[in-house]
């Protein structure tokens, strides 16, 4: 990895030897308001991503 560009930017730069890194996801753009639970696929199997009381994240298979 490019250290720094990662340094400078805070994110790796792209480049034929190293993978792309996806951007973080915020959960206020994953859960619809009033929303506490998504499910997500993966290899054909289903999880459940929550938000608790807590306002923790669990996923579950």
């Amino acid at each position: 990895m490019n250290t720094q560009s990662t340094l400078k930017t805070g994110t790796a730069s792209a480049s034929p030897s190293e993978p792309a890194v996806a951007a973080p996801l915020n959960t206020k753009n994953l859960f619809p308001v009033g929303s506490r639970e998504r499910t997500i696929v993966h290899d054909n199997t289903e999880y459940r991503l929550r938000i608790t009381a807590q306002g923790k994240l669990i996923l579950t298979k």
